[in-house]
């Protein structure tokens, strides 16, 4: 691997050239990256000028890359992981999220020991967002002294269509493979951080946690709703849009704020004794779709005096990216953050039984359980087959 900072004049490599694998090309394009891809699928080939490779092997100067950007399907996350880092094993590795399936977690944490001069970073834009942090500050300045009674996310959107594109399911987490893990992240910004931990590490109430099952999804929607340290976190999210609101209904502090196309919605919300506070993020649904950037996103402060509206630029992938290659890049980089893979393998301890079905935390599948609540097999696929959900 090049000694020197993946900044601009590096080189990138991103593995599976999905929506996500495009996606993240342009960004490190347009950072100054020199970017190649690699998937087996000669279909994805991104171009003449740019270097293609079926399969890493084919790579030939493992060094010269200096940041690998993992972009498949999550079960295929930990050996394509491994097979970086037998040929480099101080290789820098952006994953994307989730980093494995819950199961794999000590797997994969046992494999970045072996490689101890190797650095791994998740992709989660929200971790750092801009936009939450604003929130955050909002909520000390507008409510000094108050504290937190309440923090409710709700990310959403309809993904029946974009499966039935073939784009990636996640037969392993269902809901909570996707939007979730940003839930958790967006969490974090607002519970004091051992209360987040608790929360992280606890055992799940099975009477907090509502699913709905779906026979091409897995779990189509969820709906958490707790008390951590006093403070109410009420987390939602469906990947099935309206669809899924016969089972699980949107909570009703949702249904004010315009979706976008696809059912997207992605709201948080902070509550203290005297004022509320709602982050729409990318809000693109409304009369002002078409008017409003991506990377601009709007809050709503509501206090006694009435309401105000605010909006904040941050353009969320571009930032977090700017964040992930000066991690890389630092003098030291912690290991990747796994508490909220363990969660998600604790929520779906919990819930499988209400889906029909036994755990499926580390289970082999194709599909929906069958009658029986015995998932079927599932058929051998390359590890690099790219992944195709979107970020």
């Amino acid at each position: 691997m090049s000694g020197d900072a993946p900044v601009p004049g590096g080189r990138a490599c991103v593995i599976g050239y999905g929506s996500v694998g495009r996606l993240h090309t342009e960004v490190l394009t347009r950072l100054g990256l020199q970017v190649g891809v690699l998937d087996p699928d000669p279909a994805r080939r991104p171009g003449p000028a740019a270097s293609w490779w079926r399969s890493i092997e084919q790579v030939p100067d493992v060094r010269g890359i200096d940041v690998w950007v993992v972009c498949t399907p999550t079960h295929t996350h930990l050996p394509v992981v491994a097979s970086v880092l037998a040929r480099d094993a101080a290789a820098r590795i952006v994953v994307e999220k989730p980093a494995c399936r819950a199961a794999e977690t000590t797997a994969f944490t046992d494999l970045l020991a072996t490689r101890p001069a190797a650095r791994v970073v998740v992709m989660n834009q929200y971790r750092e967002a801009a936009v939450l942090s604003s929130l955050a500050r909002l909520v000390a300045r507008e409510a000094p002294g108050e504290p937190v009674r309440a923090v409710r996310v709700a990310f959403t959107k309809d993904r029946r269509p974009d499966v039935a594109r073939g784009r990636f399911v996640d037969r392993d987490h269902g809901v909570f493979g996707y939007e979730w893990l940003h839930m958790l992240a967006a969490l974090g910004h607002f519970l004091p951080a051992p209360a987040y931990d608790a929360y992280l590490h606890g055992p799940v109430d099975p009477g907090s946690l509502l699913v709905a099952p779906d026979p091409a999804l897995l779990l189509a929607a969820a709906h958490e709703r707790t008390t951590v340290d006093g403070v109410t976190v009420e987390l939602f999210s469906t990947v099935a849009g309206d669809g899924a609101e016969a089972e699980l209904p949107r909570p009703a502090w949702t249904r004010g704020y315009p979706k976008a196309i696809g059912e997207r919605q992605r709201l948080v919300r902070v509550e203290t004794a005297s004022a509320r506070f709602t982050a729409e993020l990318e809000p693109l649904g409304g009369p002002a779709r078409g008017q409003v950037r991506r990377d601009v996103h709007r809050i709503t402060v509501r206090t006694s005096g009435g309401d105000r509206r605010l909006e904040v630029v941050d353009p969320l992938i571009s930032n977090a990216w700017t964040g992930m290659l000066a991690a890389l890049s630092a003098a030291t980089c912690p290991p990747p953050d796994l508490r909220t893979l363990h969660r998600i393998a604790a929520l779906l301890g919990t819930v499988w039984p209400q889906a029909a079905g036994p755990a499926l935390v580390g289970a082999d599948r194709a599909g929906p359980p069958s009658l029986t609540g015995r998932p079927p097999g599932r058929p051998a696929e390359s590890v690099l087959t790219p992944r195709q959900e979107s970020a």
